[in-house]
């Protein structure tokens, strides 16, 4: 914030008068789930940006194809997950899963871990399931950090578990 302030003065009391709620997710008090805005319009919006010239019954006809392809597409992808999370999210789990082996990990209790890299130092608390990265929190998702705790308590935890369900591909399936 500080280096906002030196280079723009306005925009940074702009954002300031915004409140940090509006512009970060970690002071949201809504879970986005990996996503900056929960306003289904926009996207909606931005996906008929060249079709608005249609006439009105087209114009219908074009949004209700695209909703059918799009959940036709997502259920067909749901029903071939090879994992128990969803594939996105599988993905960014062993992503994160590579940066722990970096990691200096000190239990402090049986819930409670200190975490180490590169000098910085972060404390994860597996009950509460908070993480003073911040990155837990905000995607109820593993980051590295929990992910190292947990490699340093048992080897066979499985990362399904702590995924609060929200990721699971049981879940995406109902969904559609």
């Amino acid at each position: 914030m500080e280096k906002l302030r030196n280079l723009h003065l306005n925009v940074y009391e702009y954002v300031i008068d915004a409140g940090q709620h509006k512009w970060s997710r970690v002071h949201c008090p809504d879970r986005r789930y990996r996503v900056m805005t929960t306003n289904a319009a926009e996207c909606i919006n931005s996906c008929l940006k060249f079709s608005r010239q249609l006439p009105m019954l087209t114009l219908a006809e074009f949004i209700r194809n695209m909703l059918q392809r799009w959940f036709h597409d997502r259920h067909r992808a749901a029903q071939f997950m090879r994992h128990q999370l969803t594939n996105t999210v599988h993905l960014v789990i062993l992503k994160r899963v590579d940066k722990y082996n970096f990691m200096t990990v000190n239990p402090v209790d049986w819930n409670i871990f200190s975490v180490k890299l590169a000098g910085k130092k972060w404390t994860v608390d597996l009950a509460l399931m908070t993480c003073t990265c911040n990155k837990f929190q905000m995607d109820l998702l593993l980051c590295s950090l929990p992910l190292a705790a947990v490699r340093c308590i048992i080897q066979l935890y499985r990362l399904d578990i702590l995924s609060l369900g929200l990721y699971h591909q049981t879940l995406l399936r109902e969904s559609f």
